[in-house]
């Protein structure tokens, strides 16, 4: 049995891989990647950092917080407009107050619709199997110079409540 951990990253990853707009590479964290020079691409981090009792009791629901780090490479000597831009793109695709559904079961996205049942009193709950993770906030942080790379990395807040 796969842990919380492992499906929100899987979340976090497939949200990213389905975003249009970004360079092919991708460089997940302990799969080889060798990226080419003169092309964009992007390394993610994944960064647990937190596991507390959202309530008190027998039990308790748990909350889980971290960052899952996007740094978009771009080719140096062109100034920071492309990783600016890349940076914008991922700040937008993980707009605080997202919320990103995904199925460990079907291992893909599923859309709200298909996350939630709807119950005769009207309130909802997510399906089995299903994860919803919140976006907190996306932020870029300072670009660097790291020949034959200009990067930015671009933090994204998230959280569970399992």
């Amino acid at each position: 049995m796969a842990s919380i951990q492992n499906h929100i990253r899987a979340a976090l990853e497939s949200k990213l891989a389905a975003t249009s707009g970004i360079p092919s590479g991708i460089a997940f964290e302990n799969i080889p990647f060798s990226p080419t020079t003169g092309t964009s691409y992007f390394q993610t981090n994944y960064l647990p950092t937190l596991r507390r009792p959202a309530v008190r009791g027998l039990n308790p629901q748990q909350r889980y917080d971290g960052v899952f780090v996007i740094t978009a490479y771009t080719p140096e000597g062109y100034g920071p407009k492309a990783a600016d831009d890349y940076s914008d793109l991922i700040a937008t695709a993980f707009e605080a107050t997202t919320h990103i559904y995904y199925s460990h079961s079907e291992d893909r996205l599923l859309t709200e619709a298909e996350a939630f049942i709807t119950l005769e009193d009207g309130g909802r709950i997510l399906v089995d199997n299903a994860i919803a993770v919140s976006i907190d906030y996306a932020e870029r942080q300072q670009g660097f110079l790291d020949a034959p790379w200009y990067y930015v990395p671009t933090n994204i807040g998230w959280y569970v409540y399992n």
